[in-house]
């Protein structure tokens, strides 16, 4: 969606687009007199438009705001500068068609007769929900990095402990390196009961790791369980508790370039069911269900945790979601198992000192392993 919008009087409104004006059509389009006289409908961005509602309609009281998805316009829209004002404003050449117009908001004045924008449209706005559908991008991951004969089955291991132990036992070698501004992250690869299986920390965050994601896939891999820890917001959850993520709410940015703008994204059904299918048969008891992913856990308020808390999330993290979004974009398949670590559900924090449960996070990996390659 791309939102433009357009300065209207209420009675302008009404009467353009009444049934009654026109008897050949049930719901006639919008049109404005300055179809007539410049052969266009001015338009702005959100951006834009306070500045020709202030200098030409301050204090009028009966104003509308058409809110229009530019992408479902049938007529031209050109983007220029008419004026010499030094901006380029949308211009709808023809009449809007009113399946374009997503909805009319009221434009009242302030007290001394200035404009501000209405805060549902400063949000509809939001540069996070302009969602490309294209699945080329100026960069692809795959026109910088070549696919290697790697496993197609991969654990992202967020435990640096596990993965360093086995490196110096001889199970992992490196097979390639990928990298960041931090240094190289090395890709390594073992080898289970006759089958290959990648194996890579993803770092921490959702950019981070989403990017991590899809460069493995181009690399080769299709099959993903990732391994890690994870706050908890149910009394319920100790402190090393094993939780299968089904649903991820979306309070973090990644996952808004790969899906649509959304509340939720979902695990892949064929992954939850490897995850229990594994557990079950170790007897590992777990819990699945909904978990909070946020890009910022220094601003998990106690009203938020609260708020998630009703929403039925479990847990809290930083990567679930955005992983979902990259393997339902990508068409890949991608599940997660976590275990409890601090707690969030009393008067003040506690660590529960989780990042030293050394054989938990053991434990987990290899429960992952074994998941991700039942999916073989």
């Amino acid at each position: 969606m791309n939102l433009i919008l357009h300065i209207t009087t209420r009675s302008d409104w009404e009467t353009s687009t009444s049934t009654s004006s026109v008897n050949t059509v049930s719901h006639p389009p919008y049109t404005a007199k300055s179809l007539q006289t410049e052969g266009f409908i001015h338009c702005s961005t959100p951006a834009q438009v306070l500045m020709p509602a202030n200098a030409m309609f301050k204090g009028q009281t009966d104003l509308l705001l058409l809110c229009i998805d530019e992408d479902l316009v049938a007529a031209d829209v050109v983007y220029e500068d008419c004026y010499e004002s030094g901006t380029a404003f949308p211009h709808i050449y023809g009449p809007i068609n009113l399946d374009a117009v997503l909805g009319v908001v009221d434009f009242p004045p302030n007290a001394d007769g200035s404009f501000n924008l209405p805060t549902l449209i400063t949000l509809a706005a939001a540069p996070i929900l302009n969602f490309d559908p294209n699945p080329v991008a100026v960069l692809q991951p795959e026109h910088i990095l070549q696919k290697q004969d790697i496993s197609e089955y991969c654990v992202l291991c967020f435990f640096q402990g596990v993965i360093t132990e086995l490196v110096e036992n001889g199970r992992l070698h490196q097979v390639y390196q990928l990298g960041s501004e931090r240094g190289p992250n090395p890709v390594y690869e073992m080898e289970v009961e006759g089958k290959r299986i990648v194996v890579m920390h993803p770092n921490v965050g959702a950019p981070i790791a989403a990017g991590f994601m899809d460069e493995l896939i181009a690399l080769g891999c299709r099959t993903f369980i990732a391994a890690g820890g994870c706050g908890v917001l149910s009394q319920e959850i100790g402190a090393g508790h094993v939780i299968i993520p089904t649903t991820a709410v979306r309070d973090e940015g990644t996952s808004y370039h790969y899906l649509l703008a959304g509340e939720e994204v979902f695990a892949s059904e064929t992954a939850v069911h490897a995850l229990k299918t594994t557990l079950d048969h170790h007897h590992v008891p777990y819990v699945t269900g909904k978990t909070w992913t946020t890009d910022a856990p220094y601003r998990e308020t106690r009203k938020l945790v609260s708020q998630r808390q009703a929403e039925g999330c479990l847990t809290v993290e930083m990567e679930t979601a955005a992983f979902f979004a990259v393997a339902q974009f990508r068409g890949v398949t991608f599940g997660q198992i976590l275990y409890g670590g601090d707690d969030l559900t009393g008067d003040e924090w506690d660590g529960r000192s989780w990042q030293k449960m050394r054989s938990t996070r053991e434990k987990l990996f290899w429960l992952a392993v074994e998941s991700c390659l039942r999916l073989a």
